[in-house]
């Protein structure tokens, strides 16, 4: 928890330093009055003065550049002499020239972008280690009853424009369809799928462009015309797609059907009983077949195709429970997630804590050896339920509950998906950081779009809780991960802060805009009453987002 705070403090810092610098570069540049160059709000804890300029961090939360003449919060006469009486009255913002002023508005968020170019450049230049389908956009899974299961496709060929006023060539995507454009264009991932189904709504029909390979032909190219749905409780508009996770052997269970059967770690899986397959569809196969059936596995093992028969055995599962734990050998299991039908039959939730079966403590391998060991059987959990918020909502507290693991067949083997590393060429590195940022802020303007449109829900909105959630994750999923998230989050701050809002830069850079057409300052009795306004509209989002945030919270702990 304390690496946690301390990886969002810094993406916070970092974000507020680049901002706050190009406010402060661009005011020194014209020569105006900064008293204090402030990453954290007040008061402050350590600083240096540097000639005229206090350099401080305070409490790390925020961070300002106070300058002579430009007030977020309103001063009194008494107030403003004190601090600037000294200062010539040339060097106060307010007396510098419009385009000056507006510069030095606009500095701070352009600092955002700049800062979002230069990630994106850095993690592209040194890499990352990044699933498949960040690097490709490949169909995994298809959701039964999905959009997609079902829908037209009419073949076309490589620059030719399809009429779509004739009869279907085929109909439902298939697992390996590759995605090359979506509405024109081109696919990078199965990011791009998602997004422009959330984006669109339910409403929109999108026009996919696929393609299919096949061992014994050539690709066929199809277009897909195909509207998303909401298949959840989400809310969200959705295609019903999985991203496609070639599945590799991460560990073969000793005295296994696998190990029995020749099967080694490292060994990539390609089809299964004939048929392509992911990594989620590998298992959830092996799980229905038929008692003392036999399996075969098309594999690759160092560049070498074969063929491995195996004959999967019965074991227990705790079917819709998923657990985890830091140390899976020491650490009790914790539940991540748990199915609506799960939860009505043992009052499981997630966060809580199972710390003894059958009247003996465990951990999570011991856990899943004996749910394995015992399909059909009924186990007994003592489990330990955290307070929800600090016991404020409901305090800590254990019960007894109890469940059977369902018989299911496997034979013995730990996947993991594949990994790719992602480099961009140092020759492409510009262009790519540019394009990243292009998308970053493409994909927020159409989500203020979707807001206004009602294919955003507000309810989807985060504050300070979601940024800190999203930052910690992308933090234990990696390095790169963590670089480009903080991107992103530079990016919308980039665009938070040009919104004509008052308080916000974008809304300052209105109300000069408004005295150049004017060719006088507006009155500072509306300046005060704009700036107290906007205060309060900031308060009122920042509870609102908040409250969006508590709410997630609760919704993840309590069951109603």
């Amino acid at each position: 928890m304390i690496i946690d705070v301390i990886i969002f403090l810094a993406v916070l810092s970092l974000l507020i330093f680049f901002h706050e610098l190009g406010h402060f570069t661009a005011a020194k540049a014209f020569g105006i009055y900064v008293k204090r160059f402030s990453i954290g709000m007040p008061p402050r804890l350590f600083g240096v003065q540097l000639g005229e300029t206090d350099y401080c961090v305070g409490i790390p939360f925020g961070g300002f550049v106070m300058m002579a003449g430009q007030e977020d919060v309103p001063l009194s006469d008494e107030e403003r002499e004190r601090e600037y009486g000294r200062v010539p009255e040339e060097r106060w913002f307010k007396n510098k020239p419009v385009w000056q002023r507006m510069c030095v508005l606009l500095a701070g968020p352009t600092m955002n972008l700049i800062l979002a170019v230069l990630l994106y450049g850095f993690i592209g230049l040194v890499g990352s280690q990044v699933p498949e389908w960040e690097v490709e956009a490949r169909v995994g899974q298809i959701e039964p009853g999905s959009p997609v299961e079902d829908a037209p496709l009419y073949r076309v060929e490589e620059g030719e424009t399809p009429a779509e006023d004739r009869e279907p060539d085929a109909f439902g995507w298939r697992i390996g369809d590759r995605i090359l454009a979506i509405n024109g264009r081109e696919a990078e991932n199965m990011t791009d799928l998602a997004i422009a189904a959330i984006l669109g709504g339910e409403s929109r029909e999108q026009r996919i462009l696929l393609e299919r390979p096949y061992s014994d032909k050539e690709p066929e190219r199809f277009l897909s015309l195909v509207a998303p749905r909401v298949l959840d409780d989400t809310g969200h508009a959705r295609f019903g797609v999985e991203p496609f996770e070639t599945p590799i052997i991460r560990e073969v269970i000793p005295d296994s059907a696998a190990e029995a059967a020749g099967f080694k770690a490292g060994d990539i899986i390609y089809a299964l009983d004939g048929e392509q397959v992911t990594l989620s569809g590998f298992i959830a196969h092996i799980e229905a077949v038929e008692e003392e059936s036999t399996v075969t596995v098309e594999l690759q093992r160092d560049g070498e195709m074969m063929v491995l028969a195996a004959q999967p055995r019965t074991i227990g599962r705790l079917q819709g429970v998923w657990l985890e734990a830091n140390d899976p050998a020491n650490d009790p299991a914790s539940v991540l997630f748990v199915s609506p039908e799960m939860q009505e039959e043992t009052k499981l939730r997630p966060r809580d804590v199972i710390v003894e079966v059958d009247g003996a403590p465990t951990t999570l391998k011991e856990l899943r050896k004996i749910q394995e060991a015992s399909p059909g059987i009924s186990l007994e959990f003592n489990v330990h339920r955290p307070g929800v918020l600090f016991g404020l909502l409901e305090p800590a507290s254990t019960f007894t509950t109890s469940a059977t693991p369902q018989p299911v067949r496997a034979i013995g083997v730990a996947l993991k998906p594949q990994m790719v590393l992602q480099r961009v060429p140092v020759a492409q590195i510009v262009p790519h950081a540019f394009y990243q940022s292009y998308l970053a802020v493409e994909r927020t303007l159409l989500t203020i779009a979707g807001l206004v449109r009602g294919t955003v829900s507000p309810k989807d909105l985060g504050g300070p809780v979601m940024i800190f959630d999203v930052t910690t994750k992308a933090a234990e999923a990696g390095f790169g991960w963590l670089v480009k998230i903080t991107a992103f989050i530079s990016v919308n701050l980039f665009i938070l802060n040009l919104l004509p809002l008052p308080v916000l830069d974008g809304g300052q850079v209105v109300t000069n805009a408004v005295e150049a057409i004017r060719g006088k300052p507006l009155n500072e009795k509306i300046l005060e009453r704009m700036q107290q306004v906007g205060i309060v509209m900031l308060l009122m989002l920042m509870l609102f987002v908040t409250y969006n945030d508590i709410m997630r919270l609760v919704q993840n702990w309590l069951p109603w």
